[in-house]
Formats: structure tokens, C-alpha cells, sequence
């Protein structure tokens, strides 16, 4: 079971991915409009070629960030797995918070100090073996 640090944490996380997928739906939305929308008009395929190539790299990179949370940070938080958490969630918030990603990398950070937190705590309440 875990405790309310690590609890916080695995909601941090999750809180995290729920963003990322919101993030990336309102990007398939906005994609789909702009390519009726230049259907429409009749912009040509080259324009809208070189659009939809951005979009893509973009739509990629932000499938990246949720996967690698999810798989990194969130999973290993809900299968009680604290420890293997620990770094990913700080290097993942690093790069987000780097590369533009400013709250899934706060949150992904604070989830890093609570998992710090946690194992901290499990540490402390940890007998000392007799000698």
C-alpha cells in the first residue's frame, strides 16, 4: 500500500497524463479543422503539406511525453513500484519543463519530491538489524 507521499505522487503523474492527452486532443481537433479549412479555401497541397508535416512532428513528440510518462513514471507509481519512478519523473519533468512542457514538467517535478519523500520515509521506518 502506499503511503500519502507516494499517493500524491501516482495522482501528480496521472494529473500529468490526463493533461498530455488533453493537450494532444486539442491538437488532432485543431489539425482536422485546418485541413477542412484549406480543403476548403483551396490552398494548395504544398502548403498544406508542409503544415501537415509540422503538425505531425509535433503531434509525435507530444504522443513521446504521454507514453514516456505514462510508462515511466505513472505505472511503475500504480504497481507500487516507488523506487522505479524516482528518476524518471525527474529527468521527464527536466525536459519538459526544458523543451516547453512548463506544467507536465512541474507537476512531474513535485511528483519527484514526493516520491523523494516517500522513500525517505520508508527508509526512516525500516528496522535496524541487530549486530
Amino acid at each position: 500500500m502506499l503511503d500519502s507521499d507516494a499517493s500524491a505522487a501516482k495522482s501528480l503523474a496521472l494529473a500529468t497524463v490526463i493533461l498530455e492527452a488533453v493537450f494532444f486532443a486539442i491538437g488532432v481537433i485543431v489539425l482536422a479543422i485546418a485541413i477542412v479549412a484549406t480543403a476548403i479555401s483551396g490552398v494548395s497541397l504544398g502548403t498544406m503539406g508542409v503544415a501537415a508535416l509540422v503538425f505531425t512532428i509535433l503531434f509525435a513528440i507530444g504522443l513521446m511525453w504521454l507514453l514516456l510518462d505514462y510508462y515511466l513514471v505513472y505505472k511503475p507509481l500504480a504497481q507500487e513500484r516507488v523506487a522505479d519512478a524516482e528518476t524518471p519523473s525527474l529527468v521527464l519533468g527536466i525536459l519538459q519543463l526544458i523543451l516547453g512542457g512548463i506544467l507536465p514538467g512541474i507537476l512531474l517535478i513535485i511528483a519527484y519530491a514526493k516520491i523523494r519523500d516517500s522513500l525517505n520515509n520508508m527508509m526512516r521506518m525500516r528496522p535496524v538489524p541487530a549486530t
